[in-house]
């Protein structure tokens, strides 16, 4: 698989939808047994919206994805040329994943989450893909791994890039392919 060099969400939205099987391998890399459920577009609670959930059913987990664009300044914009600023669509799609965490948190039996999900939820993990790969032994890169994985009361978020987004669903391929 390859990535482009810089587009935007609306168009990664479409491929992706174009292409759901590579949407599931993405959820597979992520944190779960092989996933039966997607869907686009998928609301929470009727104030929020994640562009893909993918699931799997029987154990209950759930991945919730927020794509932003691919554009080379996707994570970083502005600043300093020594310390440059986190870019508003990756503080979009992080506030994106604070509101479902949010959400869950403040009512996680609410009948409105529950049916959204067919029931109960077990584990879930939100992630934001959004940018492209910052330089190698940046100042960038450190902050952005270091920024790439948290807990919200116990809910994994994570950030890939599109370039890792790629990387791991190709890893993982091969290795299904290889068993």
């Amino acid at each position: 698989m390859s990535v482009r060099p810089a587009f935007g969400e609306t168009e990664a939205v479409r491929e992706i939808k174009a292409r759901h099987l590579r949407a599931c391998l993405l959820a597979y890399t992520i944190i779960m047994p092989a996933p039966d459920r997607y869907r686009f577009e998928f609301g929470l609670k009727g104030l929020f919206r994640a562009d893909l959930v993918v699931g799997n059913d029987k154990a209950r987990k759930f991945v919730l994805v927020e794509f932003e664009d691919g554009r080379a300044d996707s994570l970083f914009k502005g600043g300093t040329s020594r310390y440059r600023a986190w870019s508003p669509r990756l503080e979009h799609g992080f506030g994106q994943i604070i509101d479902w965490a949010w959400a869950k948190h403040s009512h996680p039996t609410d009948a409105a989450f529950t049916n959204s999900f067919g029931g109960r939820v077990v584990e879930d993990c939100y992630v934001v893909v959004c940018g492209r790969s910052p330089e190698r032994g940046s100042l960038e890169e450190q902050r952005f791994d270091f920024r790439r994985s948290i807990k919200f009361n116990g809910i994994a978020a994570q950030i890939y890039t599109y370039d890792d987004m790629v990387d791991a669903m190709s890893d993982n391929l091969a290795g299904l392919l290889a068993r």
